[in-house]
């Protein structure tokens, strides 16, 4: 085989950008190729400039969407990695020998992703700031101020709506923090329940407790040490444990189930939550000594309703990644659904967003992407019909409308916590009781 060790090809990565690359728009017509690929493949760029990639790369196994694929460059075999710059797409030419065969090209990739995947190190992050998409103010002032953040060993609180994101945001600043290179831990607080909680987080010992393994566990602490723990919706943490989770903090020691020795710890917490933690201080329902443990950073992601210019740019990516992932070559979006998506309030922020392209990638057929490749459920259809379309009613009426709405909603945003819902309404506790039975709510 051409190499057939991971470790052999890290020797050949030197040679990826020996000849040269081209560029080409979203048609897949050449802008422009560099002067060492027109050097080494004989090509006069003024001559394939504003052609078809295809009159370039002949013979290309695999679609225009695959990240590496197999062709032909003035009869000489190749093999090509698609990166995108902006609006264009980038081919890059790996490596090239006339005597080799297709197989040996296929061994060869095969060998230089299995080489990538050995590196990937365990609890490794996933996302940087390249991947959060967006230019509103709104969305340009979170990201400037994550990323002077970031330099930083403090905690970080992030807060926002459902869906909007906090845990990119998360991984964005772990990425350029001086722990980069350390492990990013996740922890959901909901999902664990409050017996498993010390045993989770801070591990325990062998035979600390019935069905403990033998060999004893690491709790997430330490898996995250000299890295960044992220407590995604530590509102929901138990009362108990919200106290056992301040020791750890504030001492920067950990003792695990059963044993006997603490451990110290180096980590660095970033919180996330969808709620108001200070609301829940006033409440009784989360410690206040907690609070102002977490509460160093303020980071506040904004909903995607706050930043509607960057709905058709977020489309345009989640295509993108689905074009890739189905094969597809969708490229546009018609303007009946370009008007439906900047129409509608999308309250679950970017993964609602997501899954609905998702759904419309699935059925689409040919490049454009349209109302009709899309299922409406009875929600958003009625979203979008008592905005655009109902007629206006009386003032009493609209003003009975107006309050349902917003009973509904805030409802929905506090997880039906009448307290909290009355609170983000500025009425007292009492009005909100009246109003749910006058107007027979549930």
């Amino acid at each position: 085989m051409f190499f057939r060790e991971a470790d052999e090809v890290e020797k050949t990565i030197h040679l990826i950008e020996d000849w040269g690359y081209i560029e080409v728009d979203e048609d897949g017509r050449l802008l422009h190729a560099s002067p060492d690929f027109c050097k080494n493949f004989s090509i006069n760029k003024e001559d394939c400039v504003g052609q078809s990639i295809h009159a370039v790369i002949h013979g290309m196994y695999g679609r225009r969407r695959k990240k590496v694929f197999f062709g032909v460059i003035s009869g000489i075999n190749c093999i090509i990695r698609v990166t995108r710059k902006e609006q264009r797409e980038v081919y890059r030419v790996l490596v090239r020998d006339g005597d080799i065969e297709h197989y040996e090209m296929v061994s060869f990739m095969h060998a230089i992703d299995q080489a990538k995947m050995n590196k990937k190190k365990p609890h490794a992050h996933k996302y940087t700031f390249e991947e959060i998409i967006g230019n509103s103010k709104s969305m340009k002032t979170a990201k400037e101020l994550a990323v002077r953040i970031a330099t930083s060993n403090s905690t970080v609180l992030l807060t926002g709506e459902s869906g909007t994101g906090k845990e990119l945001f998360a991984q964005a600043i772990h990425s350029i923090s001086a722990r980069k290179n350390n492990p990013f831990i996740a922890v959901n607080c909901a999902a664990i329940p409050g017996e498993l909680f010390e045993s989770e987080l801070f591990g325990y010992e062998p035979g600390a407790f019935s069905g403990a393994k033998k060999e004893g566990k690491p709790g997430k602490i330490e898996l995250a040490m000299n890295g960044t723990l992220f407590l995604d919706e530590i509102s929901e943490l138990p009362y108990e444990a919200q106290g056992k989770l301040l020791r750890v903090l504030q001492e920067k020691e950990v003792e695990r189930v059963g044993g006997t020795v603490s451990k110290n710890i180096d980590i660095r917490i970033i919180a996330a939550t969808n709620r108001d933690l200070g609301k829940l201080v006033e409440e009784g329902k989360f410690r206040q000594d907690l609070f102002y443990r977490l509460y160093v950073f303020d980071l506040t992601i904004p909903s995607l309703r706050e930043r509607q210019e960057d709905l058709l740019p977020l489309a345009h990516y989640f295509i993108d990644i689905f074009n890739e992932r189905f094969d597809l070559e969708v490229k546009f979006i018609d303007s009946r659904l370009q008007e439906w998506i900047l129409n509608y309030e999308w309250p679950g922020n970017v993964r609602e967003l997501k899954a609905f392209i998702e759904r419309g990638m699935n059925i689409v057929e040919g490049d454009t992407l349209s109302m009709n490749d899309l299922y409406f459920t009875p929600l958003a259809t009625a979203n979008i019909s008592n905005r655009n379309i109902t007629p206006l009613q009386s003032l009493e009426e609209e003003v009975r409308s107006a309050e349902i709405n917003a009973i509904q909603r805030a409802l929905e945003e506090a997880n039906g916590d009448r307290t909290i819902a009355a609170h983000k309404l500025k009425i007292h506790i009492a009005s909100l009781y009246r109003k749910i039975a006058k107007y027979n709510l549930k």
